[in-house]
């Protein structure tokens, strides 16, 4: 059974749309009083053969004083948090870094931003965000929003697949004193050859409940937190369901696993994932799901 975040781990870049992650993370940092550690990962310069070496050049050693001028930055942009936060700036490739450090520190939660926002609500994740869902195998939460308070209108899209479970486990642990409303897509296979086109559609949305309901019962949970979820059956697409019910219902939180299937190359990990949370016009918090 998943538990609260005994430690979050922001990952920032200090880009102009940071300071809504930083923000989310601080927030829950308070919510579930545990400690907060911020990392920012300075990237190396490239090595060419042609460049020639200058003394006392950045290329030379690393600059501590501008990871000192880093760390002051973060602290004070964090004041808020008084002592649970902590500060670690290293070297090197910004998600392999990141990852190491919450496997060394132990993080139960990585938070960080995307890379900028467009019309409409839509946006990039960008490359290390895409890097830290493939590879990430603590809960990943992606922060689009500000913060007007906790999380209040949450939902879980969720099948019948061990990531969904797993997400379910998660968010119910995260959010313990929440109505989940559940999200479920189904199809209706073979309504272009039936009379009544509506009449089946509802007839699999209903067998489809039956199917998802008994799902639930093999979710490691006690009843009254399963009775605090809210069922949703809908036929279509997920991606355009979830857009639809965010807009419509004022959902701050997407909740969604990241399945990995048996022995795929890496660039298909999670690839369900991120084409969701790339539409969503709110935070998602993405849970990874063991391998298939």
């Amino acid at each position: 059974m998943s538990i609260p975040p005994r430690k979050i781990l922001l990952a920032t870049d200090f880009s102009a749309r940071s300071d809504r992650a930083e923000a989310r993370a601080l927030a829950l940092a308070h919510q579930y009083d545990c400690k907060l550690l911020v990392v920012h990962v300075l990237e190396r310069q490239p090595k060419t053969r042609l460049a020639r070496r200058t003394r006392f050049s950045p290329q030379s050693r690393p600059d501590n004083r501008l990871i000192e001028s880093a760390k002051r930055q973060l602290l004070n942009a964090l004041v808020q948090g008084g002592n649970r936060v902590a500060v670690r700036i290293e070297e090197g490739h910004p998600s392999k870094t990141v990852l190491r450090i919450a496997r060394e520190e132990g993080c139960d939660l990585i938070v960080t931003g995307v890379a900028r926002n467009e019309m409409l609500g839509r946006f990039t994740l960008g490359e290390t965000v895409d890097e830290l869902m493939r590879g990430s195998l603590i809960p990943l939460l992606i922060v689009t929003d500000r913060v007007h308070g906790p999380y209040n209108n949450i939902v879980v899209a969720a099948d019948y697949s061990d990531a969904s479970r797993q997400a379910l486990e998660a968010a119910a642990a995260f959010f313990p004193d929440r109505t989940l409303r559940l999200l479920h897509a189904h199809g209706a296979p073979g309504s272009y050859a039936v009379e009544d086109v509506e009449s089946y559609r509802e007839q699999m949305r209903l067998a489809a409940r039956r199917e998802y309901l008994a799902f639930l019962d093999t979710v490691n949970l006690p009843a009254e937190q399963r009775a605090r979820f809210d069922v949703l059956i809908e036929g279509g697409n997920l991606t355009e369901l979830l857009q639809e019910l965010v807009e419509s219902s004022s959902i701050d939180l997407v909740v969604l696993g990241s399945r990995v299937r048996g022995l795929l190359p890496e660039a298909f990990v999670g690839s369900v994932a991120k084409r969701v949370v790339s539409a969503l016009p709110c935070d998602a918090l993405v849970i990874r799901g063991h391998k298939a």
